[in-house]
Protein backbone atom coordinates (compact mmCIF):
# COMPACT_ATOMS: atom_id res chain seq x y z
CA UNK A 1 0.00 0.00 0.00
CA UNK A 2 1.22 3.39 -0.45
CA UNK A 3 1.14 6.05 2.16
CA UNK A 4 0.15 9.57 0.83
CA UNK A 5 0.81 12.29 2.90
CA UNK A 6 -0.94 15.44 1.57
CA UNK A 7 1.42 18.35 1.59
CA UNK A 8 -1.57 20.91 1.92
CA UNK A 9 -5.23 20.64 2.39
CA UNK A 10 -6.64 23.84 0.69
CA UNK A 11 -9.22 21.86 -0.86
CA UNK A 12 -10.43 18.82 -2.47
CA UNK A 13 -7.65 17.50 -5.06
CA UNK A 14 -4.85 19.84 -3.94
CA UNK A 15 -1.51 17.90 -4.54
CA UNK A 16 0.00 15.50 -2.58
CA UNK A 17 2.98 14.20 -2.66
CA UNK A 18 3.33 10.80 -2.30
CA UNK A 19 5.92 8.62 -0.57
CA UNK A 20 5.37 4.84 -1.68
CA UNK A 21 6.07 2.22 0.77
CA UNK A 22 6.78 -0.45 -1.38
CA UNK A 23 10.01 -1.70 -3.06
CA UNK A 24 11.41 0.02 -5.92
CA UNK A 25 11.05 -1.67 -8.97
CA UNK A 26 13.95 -3.64 -10.63
CA UNK A 27 14.88 -2.51 -14.62
CA UNK A 28 14.89 -5.31 -16.72
CA UNK A 29 15.83 -6.06 -20.21
CA UNK A 30 13.65 -5.44 -22.86
CA UNK A 31 13.06 -8.56 -24.65
CA UNK A 32 11.02 -7.52 -27.58
CA UNK A 33 14.09 -5.28 -29.92
CA UNK A 34 17.22 -5.64 -29.47
CA UNK A 35 18.88 -4.88 -26.38
CA UNK A 36 20.66 -1.61 -27.07
CA UNK A 37 20.72 0.73 -29.64
CA UNK A 38 22.58 3.48 -28.88
CA UNK A 39 21.15 7.92 -28.18
CA UNK A 40 18.04 9.01 -30.30
CA UNK A 41 18.00 11.82 -32.31
CA UNK A 42 14.32 11.45 -32.99
CA UNK A 43 11.11 9.06 -33.06
CA UNK A 44 8.06 8.93 -35.32
CA UNK A 45 5.22 7.09 -36.66
CA UNK A 46 3.91 7.21 -40.69
CA UNK A 47 1.77 8.52 -42.12
CA UNK A 48 -1.25 7.30 -43.73
CA UNK A 49 -3.27 9.11 -46.52
CA UNK A 50 -6.03 7.19 -46.18
CA UNK A 51 -6.52 8.00 -42.57
CA UNK A 52 -5.84 10.25 -39.62
CA UNK A 53 -3.80 7.26 -38.18
CA UNK A 54 -0.63 5.93 -39.05
CA UNK A 55 -0.61 3.12 -41.66
CA UNK A 56 -1.02 -0.63 -40.52
CA UNK A 57 2.87 -1.38 -41.67
CA UNK A 58 4.32 1.52 -39.60
CA UNK A 59 1.76 1.22 -36.79
CA UNK A 60 4.93 0.94 -34.17
CA UNK A 61 6.65 3.83 -33.04
CA UNK A 62 10.39 3.88 -35.27
CA UNK A 63 13.67 5.37 -33.49
CA UNK A 64 16.41 7.00 -35.80
CA UNK A 65 19.78 6.90 -33.85
CA UNK A 66 22.31 9.51 -33.69
CA UNK A 67 24.23 7.64 -36.22
CA UNK A 68 21.46 7.35 -38.41
CA UNK A 69 20.29 3.94 -37.72
CA UNK A 70 16.32 3.48 -37.72
CA UNK A 71 14.67 0.68 -35.80
CA UNK A 72 11.12 -0.35 -34.78
CA UNK A 73 9.93 -0.16 -30.99
CA UNK A 74 7.76 -2.91 -31.23
CA UNK A 75 6.49 -3.21 -27.39
CA UNK A 76 5.24 0.45 -27.57
CA UNK A 77 1.70 1.12 -27.58
CA UNK A 78 1.48 2.83 -31.01
CA UNK A 79 -1.32 4.93 -29.97
CA UNK A 80 -0.65 6.80 -27.28
CA UNK A 81 2.65 9.36 -27.72
CA UNK A 82 6.15 8.56 -26.64
CA UNK A 83 8.70 11.18 -25.18
CA UNK A 84 12.61 11.04 -25.88
CA UNK A 85 15.13 12.88 -23.08
CA UNK A 86 17.03 15.65 -24.06
CA UNK A 87 20.32 13.68 -24.45
CA UNK A 88 18.81 10.64 -26.75
CA UNK A 89 19.21 7.99 -24.22
CA UNK A 90 15.98 7.15 -22.77
CA UNK A 91 12.56 6.84 -24.09
CA UNK A 92 9.36 6.55 -22.32
CA UNK A 93 5.95 4.95 -23.83
CA UNK A 94 2.95 2.69 -22.19
CA UNK A 95 4.06 -0.55 -23.29
CA UNK A 96 1.37 -2.70 -24.87
CA UNK A 97 1.21 -6.08 -23.54
CA UNK A 98 0.40 -4.94 -20.06
CA UNK A 99 -0.34 -1.36 -20.50
CA UNK A 100 2.18 -0.08 -18.06
CA UNK A 101 4.15 2.69 -18.53
CA UNK A 102 8.06 2.70 -18.87
CA UNK A 103 11.28 3.82 -19.62
CA UNK A 104 13.98 2.63 -21.54
CA UNK A 105 17.58 2.68 -21.98
CA UNK A 106 18.71 2.72 -24.69
CA UNK A 107 22.39 2.54 -24.09
CA UNK A 108 22.07 -0.36 -21.64
CA UNK A 109 18.76 -2.00 -22.70
CA UNK A 110 17.22 -1.68 -19.47
CA UNK A 111 13.48 -1.10 -19.37
CA UNK A 112 11.92 0.53 -15.51
CA UNK A 113 8.44 0.32 -15.36
CA UNK A 114 6.69 2.88 -12.92
CA UNK A 115 5.09 1.84 -9.85
CA UNK A 116 1.84 3.66 -10.19
CA UNK A 117 -0.64 1.30 -11.18
CA UNK A 118 -3.75 2.23 -13.59
CA UNK A 119 -6.50 -0.04 -14.46
CA UNK A 120 -6.37 -1.51 -17.97
CA UNK A 121 -9.87 0.13 -18.96
CA UNK A 122 -8.51 3.54 -18.38
CA UNK A 123 -5.34 3.28 -20.23
CA UNK A 124 -7.89 1.74 -23.23
CA UNK A 125 -10.24 4.96 -22.87
CA UNK A 126 -7.73 7.80 -22.44
CA UNK A 127 -4.20 9.14 -24.41
CA UNK A 128 -1.26 8.35 -21.81
CA UNK A 129 1.37 10.88 -22.55
CA UNK A 130 4.36 11.03 -20.62
CA UNK A 131 7.01 13.69 -20.26
CA UNK A 132 10.63 13.10 -19.51
CA UNK A 133 11.79 16.13 -17.05
CA UNK A 134 15.48 16.88 -16.17
CA UNK A 135 17.00 14.69 -18.79
CA UNK A 136 15.45 11.72 -17.72
CA UNK A 137 15.40 12.29 -14.05
CA UNK A 138 11.43 12.96 -13.60
CA UNK A 139 8.52 11.26 -15.76
CA UNK A 140 5.61 13.42 -15.55
CA UNK A 141 2.61 11.32 -16.81
CA UNK A 142 -1.00 12.96 -17.59
CA UNK A 143 -3.89 11.64 -19.81
CA UNK A 144 -6.63 12.83 -22.09
CA UNK A 145 -10.02 11.02 -23.33
CA UNK A 146 -10.03 9.97 -26.65
CA UNK A 147 -12.81 11.51 -28.02
CA UNK A 148 -11.64 15.06 -26.73
CA UNK A 149 -14.22 15.28 -23.85
CA UNK A 150 -12.48 14.77 -20.43
CA UNK A 151 -14.25 12.60 -17.75
CA UNK A 152 -13.41 13.80 -14.42
CA UNK A 153 -14.98 11.14 -13.01
CA UNK A 154 -12.82 8.28 -14.33
CA UNK A 155 -9.56 10.12 -16.04
CA UNK A 156 -6.24 9.13 -13.82
CA UNK A 157 -4.71 11.81 -12.29
CA UNK A 158 -1.92 13.50 -13.73
CA UNK A 159 1.72 12.59 -11.50
CA UNK A 160 5.21 13.09 -11.49
CA UNK A 161 7.54 9.78 -10.85
CA UNK A 162 11.07 9.37 -9.89
CA UNK A 163 12.88 7.04 -13.43
CA UNK A 164 15.44 5.64 -11.06
CA UNK A 165 12.90 3.37 -8.93
CA UNK A 166 9.68 4.14 -10.29
CA UNK A 167 7.86 5.75 -7.58
CA UNK A 168 5.41 8.29 -7.53
CA UNK A 169 6.90 11.47 -5.76
CA UNK A 170 3.73 13.91 -6.69
CA UNK A 171 0.23 13.44 -8.06
CA UNK A 172 -1.50 16.40 -9.52
CA UNK A 173 -5.35 16.93 -9.50
CA UNK A 174 -7.49 16.00 -12.81
CA UNK A 175 -7.98 19.26 -14.09
CA UNK A 176 -4.38 20.82 -13.27
CA UNK A 177 -1.32 20.93 -16.00
CA UNK A 178 2.31 20.72 -15.09
CA UNK A 179 4.00 23.92 -15.63
CA UNK A 180 7.60 22.95 -13.40
CA UNK A 181 9.57 20.82 -11.52
CA UNK A 182 12.82 21.98 -9.76
CA UNK A 183 16.06 19.97 -10.38
CA UNK A 184 15.44 18.21 -6.36
CA UNK A 185 11.68 17.71 -7.67
CA UNK A 186 10.69 19.02 -4.13
CA UNK A 187 8.69 22.47 -5.59
CA UNK A 188 6.40 22.10 -8.32
CA UNK A 189 4.27 24.52 -10.25
CA UNK A 190 1.04 23.84 -11.96
CA UNK A 191 -2.17 25.24 -13.86
CA UNK A 192 -5.78 24.85 -14.21
CA UNK A 193 -8.20 26.99 -15.76
CA UNK A 194 -8.22 29.77 -13.92
CA UNK A 195 -5.27 29.94 -11.57
CA UNK A 196 -1.82 28.46 -10.73
CA UNK A 197 0.03 27.06 -7.61
CA UNK A 198 3.26 26.70 -6.31
CA UNK A 199 3.65 23.35 -4.21
CA UNK A 200 6.36 22.70 -1.54
CA UNK A 201 7.08 21.60 2.08
CA UNK A 202 5.87 24.32 3.55
CA UNK A 203 2.47 23.98 1.62
CA UNK A 204 0.64 25.26 -1.12
CA UNK A 205 0.30 28.84 -2.97
CA UNK A 206 -2.73 28.98 -5.32
CA UNK A 207 -2.93 32.54 -7.08
CA UNK A 208 -5.59 33.41 -9.68
CA UNK A 209 -3.90 34.52 -13.01
CA UNK A 210 -4.71 37.71 -14.41
CA UNK A 211 -7.46 38.20 -16.86
CA UNK A 212 -5.67 38.72 -20.23
CA UNK A 213 -4.58 34.75 -19.59
CA UNK A 214 -7.97 33.90 -19.17
CA UNK A 215 -8.87 34.09 -22.66
CA UNK A 216 -9.48 31.84 -25.20
CA UNK A 217 -7.00 33.70 -27.30
CA UNK A 218 -4.31 32.31 -24.50
CA UNK A 219 -2.63 29.55 -26.96
CA UNK A 220 0.64 29.06 -25.52
CA UNK A 221 1.69 27.61 -22.65
CA UNK A 222 2.36 29.52 -18.95
CA UNK A 223 6.20 28.76 -18.80
CA UNK A 224 8.06 29.65 -15.69
CA UNK A 225 11.52 30.73 -15.20
CA UNK A 226 11.73 29.29 -11.65
CA UNK A 227 12.28 32.55 -10.14
CA UNK A 228 9.45 34.74 -10.30
CA UNK A 229 8.42 35.17 -13.98
CA UNK A 230 6.41 33.20 -16.35
CA UNK A 231 5.47 34.28 -19.92
CA UNK A 232 2.81 33.50 -22.36
CA UNK A 233 1.62 34.14 -25.38
CA UNK A 234 -1.81 35.76 -26.59
CA UNK A 235 -3.15 34.83 -30.18
CA UNK A 236 -4.78 37.34 -32.31
CA UNK A 237 -7.96 35.13 -32.08
CA UNK A 238 -9.06 32.13 -30.77
CA UNK A 239 -8.27 28.33 -31.94
CA UNK A 240 -10.99 28.09 -34.47
CA UNK A 241 -11.49 26.93 -37.69
CA UNK A 242 -10.31 29.84 -40.41
CA UNK A 243 -9.21 31.87 -37.35
CA UNK A 244 -5.45 34.18 -37.19
CA UNK A 245 -3.56 32.60 -34.19
CA UNK A 246 -0.25 34.08 -35.28
CA UNK A 247 0.67 35.50 -31.96
CA UNK A 248 -0.55 39.10 -30.89
CA UNK A 249 1.24 39.22 -27.11
CA UNK A 250 3.39 37.84 -24.76
CA UNK A 251 2.95 38.53 -21.49
CA UNK A 252 4.67 37.84 -18.35
CA UNK A 253 3.30 37.90 -14.79
CA UNK A 254 4.92 37.59 -11.52
CA UNK A 255 4.80 33.85 -10.10
CA UNK A 256 4.40 35.18 -6.39
CA UNK A 257 1.40 37.11 -6.79
CA UNK A 258 0.07 37.06 -10.54
CA UNK A 259 0.63 40.41 -11.12
CA UNK A 260 1.33 41.02 -14.92
CA UNK A 261 5.03 42.19 -15.05
CA UNK A 262 5.13 43.31 -18.99
CA UNK A 263 2.50 43.30 -21.78
CA UNK A 264 4.42 43.43 -25.02
CA UNK A 265 3.13 43.86 -28.45
CA UNK A 266 4.64 41.13 -30.95
CA UNK A 267 5.15 41.41 -34.74
CA UNK A 268 7.00 37.82 -35.91
CA UNK A 269 7.41 37.43 -39.27
CA UNK A 270 4.83 34.45 -39.68
CA UNK A 271 2.83 34.78 -42.78
CA UNK A 272 0.81 31.49 -42.23
CA UNK A 273 -2.44 32.37 -40.10
CA UNK A 274 -1.83 28.90 -38.40
CA UNK A 275 1.45 29.83 -37.08
CA UNK A 276 0.49 29.86 -33.49
CA UNK A 277 3.23 29.72 -31.29
CA UNK A 278 4.33 28.66 -27.98
CA UNK A 279 6.86 29.69 -24.65
CA UNK A 280 9.58 26.93 -24.41
CA UNK A 281 12.18 27.70 -22.47
CA UNK A 282 13.84 30.93 -20.92
CA UNK A 283 16.97 32.01 -22.28
CA UNK A 284 17.77 34.86 -19.72
CA UNK A 285 16.29 37.21 -17.15
CA UNK A 286 14.46 38.99 -20.01
CA UNK A 287 14.42 36.80 -23.10
CA UNK A 288 12.08 33.57 -23.73
CA UNK A 289 12.63 30.78 -26.45
CA UNK A 290 9.49 30.77 -28.72
CA UNK A 291 8.65 28.02 -31.44
CA UNK A 292 5.95 28.58 -33.77
CA UNK A 293 4.17 26.70 -36.38
CA UNK A 294 4.14 27.60 -40.01
CA UNK A 295 1.39 25.65 -41.32
CA UNK A 296 3.39 22.91 -42.67
CA UNK A 297 3.63 19.68 -40.20
CA UNK A 298 6.55 19.54 -38.32
CA UNK A 299 7.93 22.63 -39.67
CA UNK A 300 9.02 24.90 -37.21
CA UNK A 301 10.19 28.43 -36.67
CA UNK A 302 12.31 29.63 -33.25
CA UNK A 303 12.54 32.74 -32.14
CA UNK A 304 14.65 34.45 -29.05
CA UNK A 305 11.87 37.28 -27.86
CA UNK A 306 12.61 39.83 -25.61
CA UNK A 307 9.80 39.85 -22.78
CA UNK A 308 10.52 43.40 -22.11
CA UNK A 309 10.13 45.09 -25.57
CA UNK A 310 8.57 42.43 -27.62
CA UNK A 311 11.90 42.86 -30.18
CA UNK A 312 12.72 39.16 -31.13
CA UNK A 313 15.44 37.76 -33.36
CA UNK A 314 15.12 34.23 -35.62
CA UNK A 315 17.53 31.31 -34.20
CA UNK A 316 16.33 28.71 -36.99
CA UNK A 317 14.26 26.74 -38.30
CA UNK A 318 13.23 23.21 -37.70
CA UNK A 319 12.08 20.58 -40.84
CA UNK A 320 11.05 17.33 -40.66
CA UNK A 321 13.81 14.64 -41.02
CA UNK A 322 11.75 13.03 -43.90
CA UNK A 323 8.68 12.94 -45.39
CA UNK A 324 5.21 11.23 -44.72
CA UNK A 325 5.64 11.59 -40.56
CA UNK A 326 2.62 11.03 -38.48
CA UNK A 327 4.01 11.90 -35.57
CA UNK A 328 7.56 13.37 -34.42
CA UNK A 329 9.33 13.44 -31.26
CA UNK A 330 13.21 14.90 -30.92
CA UNK A 331 15.67 14.10 -28.51
CA UNK A 332 15.68 17.94 -27.58
CA UNK A 333 14.60 20.07 -24.48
Amino acid sequence: MKKSIAITVLAAGALTILIPHQPARTAQPAHHDPPSQGPAAYAYLCESAATEGPQEECANWRVVTRQGKTWELTDADGGNPVDVSADGRLIAYERATDHRIVVRDLVNGTVRPVLESLPVQAMGDFTVSPTLLDNGRWLYVEFEADDGDDDEDSMPAPFVAEVADGRTIWRLPRDATLLRLDMAGKRLMAKDENSFSVTDASGTTKIPLPGRLRVIQATGVLTPDGKRQAAEVVSRNFPAGGADIRPARLVTIDTANGNVLHDVQLSLPLRDRAGICRTSRWLSASDVLLRCGTGDLHRELTFRVNTRTGDHTKLGETKPPRPGLFELVWAED
